[in-house]
């Protein structure tokens, strides 16, 4: 692997999962808040390889950096962190946009020509916005490995340069490269997010249990 420092935006699971996976395999990564004396925080506290501060920290820190943040949020985060720190580096964005329902599964936002991935390419042009793993549980995203057979994770985005190392990262937490299928750009970013409304309710029907994936066939 070659060593690369790691600026991750969020601290929920999928931050706290992705993080810890990543300095397990040798990263240097920063983890940002809100505010570098956020509470929440403290889940790193005992994370080793990780170090905590604000968004723009992890901005600033990272020759990477993942959107990890909640997705209705995420727009508001990034400019927190700062458009001049994400200039030029890839932002790898694995946030679903999902609004809330009163007593039933959150709703995707995204539509076939909308997608949290094209608002913040729009919103940070200077950035390179790679959309991935979106479509699956953090610990699928982590190790895929957890489930059986060649299982598919996606790429959507315009930069070249920002897919490949974005396919390294993958690499390293154990996708093999006939699980890697590169979309096109980021035009093709709604049609992962909009895979959430079926990964809902995927979920539901076997029983609330995360561990599966989508697999691509043919013949």
């Amino acid at each position: 692997m070659t060593q690369h420092k790691i600026g991750v935006l969020g601290t929920g699971i999928v931050g706290q999962t992705l993080s810890r996976r990543l300095a397990e395999l040798g990263y240097d990564v920063l983890v940002g808040a809100r505010s570098r004396e956020s509470d929440s925080l403290a889940a790193f506290a005992d994370m080793p390889g990780v170090t905590t501060g604000s968004f723009a920290d992890a901005a600033a820190h990272g020759e990477i950096v993942i959107n990890a943040t909640n997705g209705q949020r995420s727009l508001e985060a990034l400019a927190q962190a700062g458009a001049d720190q994400l200039a030029g580096k890839p932002l790898l964005d694995v946030s679903n946009d999902l609004e809330p329902v009163q007593g039933g599964f959150p709703k995707p936002v995204a539509t076939s020509d909308n997608s949290l991935a094209q608002r913040i390419q729009a919103a940070f042009p200077d950035a390179r916005v790679v959309k991935s793993l979106n479509t699956m549980n953090c610990n699928v995203m982590a190790d895929p490995g957890s489930v059986a057979g060649d299982h598919a994770v996606f790429l959507s985005g315009d930069d070249a340069d920002a897919k490949s190392a974005v396919s390294q990262m993958l690499a390293d937490f154990g996708w093999r490269p006939q699980q890697i299928v590169d979309l096109g750009g980021i035009d093709t970013a709604p049609a992962v997010e909009m895979l959430m409304a079926l990964w809902l309710r995927v979920l539901a029907a076997r029983g609330m249990d995360p561990a599966f994936n989508w697999a691509i066939h043919s013949g």
